[in-house]
């Protein structure tokens, strides 16, 4: 069987949308990505979303899917067949892909399937952990300050943290001005302030079946060690609790114990493993 692909969200959703949303935390980012395809399609000559969903037949249930833009291709866990039609997929696609997530083992099968197709291995991107908050526990010793919501009035700050995030801790898997614009349009940006400067930043992704992902969590170097991050990822993720989340989800880089310990520490759980690679 083949994947069923299509550039229409709608037809996506009639035909996967009730695979995607049976796991919401799993398939977190799939379920962003749609939404926001939804509310602002991508246009222009060759950044035309890719969407597909994969049957063992054409009466069977869908047992995987993707969605793929020109930033990222975001998948759920591939059956072996699936695999090598996404490979082929992805090389027959006029727009190449700028990368692929998925469950480790998927990117594992992914990286063979690959390289059979095209004679070259993928690049090998971060490892990730995806966490769920459990019970929201409050820093303690909290440090000055406070959260506030932020304003159109601080889009270039968030703008340029946003590039200071990507150099350090890779993409976010979307258009960086949209990311910004959406998040402030929804009441999505928390900033921490100390005497009216800002020393921290997080967002929360608009809520979809029940579910919020906190991305990025950003401090300056300057301001790193004096509890910033955790207070203002616990007042984000109380803010995604008060519009709806039920499930409040993040992603770690497991090359990165001090943000791994971090998060445990205000009550997020590991979930699953995932990993990104890049052509």
């Amino acid at each position: 069987m083949a994947w069923s692909v299509t550039g229409s969200p709608g037809l996506f959703r009639r035909e996967a949308g009730a695979f995607v949303s049976a796991r919401p935390d799993r398939h977190t980012m799939l379920l962003s990505a749609l939404d926001s395809l939804e509310r602002a399609p991508l246009a222009g000559a060759g950044t035309a979303a890719r969407l597909g969903w994969w049957r063992e037949a054409s009466d069977a249930p869908v047992t995987a899917a993707f969605v793929g833009t020109p930033h990222l291709t975001v998948a759920t866990a591939l059956p072996p067949d699936a695999v090598r039609g996404l490979a082929r997929s992805l090389l027959t696609h006029a727009h190449p892909y700028a990368g692929l997530m998925s469950d480790e083992a998927s990117v594992r099968a992914f990286e063979a399937a690959w390289e059979k197709e095209t004679g070259a291995a993928p690049g090998a991107g971060p490892r990730l952990r995806l966490h769920r908050l459990d019970r929201l526990v409050p820093p303690v010793g909290a440090p000055p300050g406070a959260a506030r919501v932020a304003t159109e009035d601080d889009r270039p700050l968030l703008r340029a943290w946003c590039d200071r995030f990507v150099a350090e801790a890779g993409s976010l898997g979307a258009d960086l001005d949209r990311f910004v614009d959406e998040r402030i349009a929804e009441g999505g940006w928390r900033i921490w302030s100390v005497d009216d400067e800002p020393v921290a930043t997080a967002a929360r992704t608009t809520v979809v079946a029940a579910t919020a992902r906190i991305t990025p969590v950003y401090v300056p170097p300057p301001h790193r060690g004096r509890g910033y991050g955790a207070a203002v990822t616990a007042a984000v993720s109380r803010a995604a609790r008060d519009a709806g989340a039920e499930h409040v989800l993040l992603f770690t880089d497991l090359s990165n114990p001090v943000s791994n310990r971090l998060y445990a520490r205000i009550g997020y759980r590991p979930v699953a493993d995932y990993r990104i690679v890049t052509p």
